[in-house]
């Protein structure tokens, strides 16, 4: 038998690769062992839930990377919420030293101290204890990192390779907030709706199915003139070759030495996955929870409700503690930690499960760095012999690591196979959407007429057929919906009857245009006016990427032809601030994704709402659009600026603008509300935010004759519930 690539495994790493080389238009086989596919990335269903083995994360700065996992199974945004548990008490991850120094004694802070500043600066990475003393100390090592990497890796801590300690070993300070994510701090993460993460394993095999043979064993590799020539293999009762150009293995690195007949010496550490079912709605609001105490065998924990609880049972939770301690009875160990840690009571377990991978984690021990250099030097003499993936590669890989490293292999083979006529990049061609996606306009209003007319005037002069029309009457006292039925009979008029506020006005036009089967929603407030190209040029970049979410226009003041009032807000670290605009060169003519859209005027997808729900009603008006845009991007969709969509805004006609006690009061609670939410340790933004605006505008503004207006808004913000929020259904599940 001949293919163009053997692929040795079918965790990610393998089907990624097959996949990728199928859309190359290379032909591949992939050979695994058991009888099922997905290696240390599977996933499968326990109890009605979906239950990963242990506990993964997907987080790449790669765009095209994760517009391709993306694009194969929906995948919710998740803001980053985990804690460390450490002597008895719950701290933030990653570990803050000061916040750590505060939980610790008096004589033992000063102790840290000490060690820290008389730490030995002269040190040689010759270890992992080294690398950390000398950066850190021997008090901090001794406390932190020291019983948690010994507990992982079973070895001490003069005995693992410095390699491991450059990859991993972080402490956060109270600033790290502001710095940028990377693979040792992120603050968010992506984690499929449906399936957990074998979901993506699963699309991919679905994919490639007929070219990956299940329950085949590799017995040999058979190499000549530096290139691997046979793959040797049983399936059933038959031994089998497989003759191929180029072989791809995903194997344990010292598996594939083993078979081309280099005996290695590489150590794995094994996991005992360990489900509990807890009777109980939720054990806690974290996605992942860190033990470093080298006497409670669990290193991580994960709670995969708190990753997506769409579809999942109400009244209990599933828990994967992951152990890497010998133990003879681990489920019996994991319950009795949990109970020491005050999270549940033995009692409260209905069932578990224990699921063991003996290569989970490769051993950084000493001799790590020289065993990798006369590995790789050894295979690295078989030109056609690629190493993908965790086990490998001898590297501690997540989720996207194993996809990006089995594109990029694939890439190469792709150019020695098929030369000029490979593609260069990742990216496919955007699938093109309905040539007239239906689009429904809601306009709210509360008074004004004069606005409202010329609004809808220029919203029937869009250049676009078949638009419908919602406006919503937060309760006018100048006739407003009797004009408007009068003036523009094709409108839907739908009155509140009171003003329930921006956001919950909304949220009326928003229900009823996404039941009537919208599939975008354009949002305008009563005082803009649009020219008839603004749609069709915000339609062009929606439609162009699958993820859109929201797409906003440049937003001009009423009356001036160049007069910028919103290109996109954007956070801006210090002084801390979401910014209405961005004033930074180039950015105003420059189509992008954003961070946040002010909503004076967007088209909004309904997978947005379907996936963020609607606007939280819990805001009156104010900082509602920025609560929004955070849980939109969360969900893994797209903010667009589209500089050739344009429009007009007349500023503040239905709040009286910032001399209103109206505006002030509103202001403050709206922002304590926001940083409720979306505050990132709340306990430090949200009263660093609101000490900057004290800070700007009253003390530096002087607008004292509203600072109690102010200030009783943010003891409102405070004191309101955050309540849940309104939700819609999906389409498919509509009647």
């Amino acid at each position: 038998m001949h293919t163009q690539v053997a692929i040795l495994g079918a965790g990610i790493a393998g089907l990624a690769s097959a996949w990728r080389l199928q859309k190359l238009g290379i032909d591949s086989l992939v050979l695994e062992k058991q009888d099922y596919i997905g290696g240390l990335a599977r996933s499968f269903t326990w109890n009605g839930f979906p239950c990963d083995f242990a506990a993964h994360r997907l987080f790449t700065r790669d765009e095209v990377i994760l517009q391709q996992l993306l694009n194969l199974v929906p995948m919710g945004r998740h803001i980053r919420r985990s804690r460390i548990y450490l002597g008895g008490r719950w701290l933030n991850d990653p570990l803050d030293v000061v916040e750590l120094a505060g939980a610790r004694p008096p004589l033992e802070r000063i102790g840290m101290l000490w060690s820290y500043l008389t730490r030995s600066r002269g040190l040689e990475d010759s270890s992992f204890e080294n690398f950390v003393l000398r950066r850190y100390g021997r008090s901090l090592y001794k406390l932190f990192f020291k019983p948690y990497t010994e507990k992982l890796f079973g070895i001490p801590g003069d005995q693992i390779s410095a390699y491991w300690a450059r990859q991993k070993v972080r402490l956060a300070s109270p600033l790290d907030h502001y710095r940028e994510n990377t693979k040792t701090k992120f603050a968010y993460f992506y984690y499929p709706v449906h399936g957990g993460y074998g979901a993506i394993v699963e699309k991919l095999y679905q994919e490639v199915r007929p070219r990956v043979v299940t329950e085949a064993t590799v017995t040999r590799l058979q190499a000549d003139n530096g290139q691997v020539q046979t793959v040797h293999y049983t399936h059933g009762a038959q031994e089998l070759e497989l003759q191929a150009e180029h072989v791809i293995s995903t194997l344990p690195l010292p598996v594939t030495a083993r078979l081309l007949g280099h005996p290695l010496r590489m150590n794995y550490q094994k996991v005992d996955a360990v489900y509990l079912l807890v009777n109980r709605p939720l054990l806690s609001e974290l996605h992942w929870m860190y033990f470093v105490d080298d006497d409670i065998c669990i290193n991580r924990m994960v709670e995969f409700k708190n990753m997506s609880p769409v579809d999942l049972p109400t009244d209990t939770t599933v828990v994967c503690a992951e152990v890497t301690q010998m133990h003879d009875d681990p489920v019996g160990k994991v319950i009795a930690d949990l109970g020491r840690a005050g999270l549940l009571r033995p009692e409260e377990v209905l069932d578990t499960y224990v699921l063991r991978e003996n290569f989970a984690y490769p051993v950084y021990d000493q001799v790590f760095d020289q065993t990798i250099e006369t590995a790789q030097n050894t295979l690295a003499a078989y030109s056609n012999l690629h190493l993908v993936g965790r086990a490998a590669e001898f590297r501690h890989r997540e989720v996207d690591d194993n996809f990006e490293a089995a594109i990029e292999t694939t890439r190469k083979i792709g150019h020695a196979l098929l030369g000029e006529a490979a593609p260069v990049s990742l990216e496919e061609a955007m699938p093109e959407g309905e040539q007239n996606p239906s689009v429904v306009a809601v306009v709210l209003t509360y008074n004004h007429y004069e606005d409202t007319q010329e609004c809808l005037q220029s919203l029937f002069g869009l250049d676009y057929p078949g638009l419908q029309v919602v406006l919503v009457d937060n309760g006018s006292s100048d006739e407003t919906p009797q004009k408007v039925r009068q003036d523009f009979p094709s409108v839907r008029v739908i009155e509140n009857g009171q003003n329930l506020g921006v956001p919950a006005g909304y949220n009326v036009g928003f229900e009823a245009a996404l039941h009537s089967g919208a599939d975008y929603i354009l949002m305008l407030n009563n005082d803009t006016v649009l020219p008839p190209e603004m749609l069709r040029e915000m339609l062009a970049i929606a439609q162009g990427d699958p993820n859109t979410g929201i797409v906003m226009p440049k937003v001009l003041v009423h009356g001036s032809s160049d007069k910028v009032w919103s290109s996109g807000g954007r956070y801006r670290a210090f002084p801390p601030a979401i910014l209405m605009t961005d004033n930074r060169p180039g950015m105003a003519n420059s189509t992008r994704l954003i961070e946040y859209a002010p909503s004076c005027a967007l088209l909004i997808h309904r997978q947005a709402f379907e996936r963020a729900g609607l606007f939280d009603p819990g805001y009156f008006f104010l900082w509602d659009d920025w609560d929004f845009s955070e849980r939109v991007r969360a969900h893994g969709l797209h903010i667009w600026y589209a500089p050739n969509a344009y429009m007009w805004h007349k500023v503040s006609v239905s709040t009286q603008g910032p001399r209103s006690p109206l505006y002030w009061r509103t202001f403050g609670a709206s922002i304590a509300r926001f940083f409720r939410r979306h505050g990132r340790p709340v306990w430090l933004s949200l009263p660093l935010h609101v000490g900057y605006v004290i800070a700007r505008e009253f003390v530096f503004k002087r607008n004292w004759a509203y600072w109690g207006d102010f200030w009783q808004g943010v003891r409102e913000g405070l004191q309101k519930p955050l309540g849940s929020l309104p939700r819609v259904e999906a389409r498919s599940q509509q009647p």
